[in-house]
C-alpha cells in the first residue's frame, strides 16, 4: 500500500513539473523590463475593421530605451520620441521622423498613427503586443536578436 501511494505521489509531482515547464514558455508579463532595451520589428496590427500584415518587418522597428526615448524605423525613415512605461501601461508622446519618400507599399503612416494611440502592452512568447484604446486593436512585434 505504501508503495502504491509513493508511486501515485511521484506521478502527481512529475505531471505538475511537466505542466509548469510547458506553461513557462507561454508566460504573459506586463513587466516594463521585458519590453525595454530590445529591438522589436512590427509584424501586424489587428483591429475590428482591418488586418495589417507586414510583409517586410525589417522596415519597421522599435527600441524603447531606458532613458524614456524610443528609436523607431518608419520604413525608409528614422525617428522617435518620448514614451512613458509602467506595469502594463505604455504611451508615446509626439513622434517625429525624417521625410524621405518611401516605396508605394509603405505602411509608415498607419504604423506611426497606431503607435501614437498605444495605451498598454504585454510580452508573451517572446513577442511584444501593443494595445490600442477601447479594444480597438493590437499591434504585434517580434524580437530581433
Amino acid at each position: 500500500m505504501v508503495r502504491i501511494l509513493t508511486v501515485i505521489g511521484l506521478v502527481i509531482i512529475m505531471s505538475g513539473c511537466a505542466a509548469s515547464a510547458q506553461t513557462g514558455k507561454n508566460v504573459r508579463t506586463s513587466d516594463p523590463g521585458q519590453a525595454m532595451n530590445r529591438n522589436w520589428q512590427w509584424e501586424s496590427t489587428v483591429t475590428p475593421v482591418e488586418r495589417i500584415r507586414v510583409t517586410t518587418p525589417g522596415r519597421y522597428s522599435l527600441l524603447l530605451g531606458a532613458d524614456g526615448k524610443a528609436k523607431i524605423q518608419f520604413d525608409c525613415n528614422r525617428g522617435g520620441g518620448e514614451y512613458q512605461i509602467a506595469n502594463g501601461k505604455l504611451s508615446f508622446g509626439p513622434l517625429f521622423s525624417t521625410r524621405r519618400a518611401c516605396p508605394e507599399d509603405s505602411l509608415s503612416s498607419p504604423y506611426m498613427r497606431d503607435l501614437q494611440r498605444v495605451v498598454s502592452f504585454f510580452v508573451e512568447n517572446g513577442q511584444l503586443y501593443l494595445e490600442l484604446p477601447y479594444d480597438s486593436g493590437t499591434m504585434r512585434f517580434r524580437e530581433v536578436r
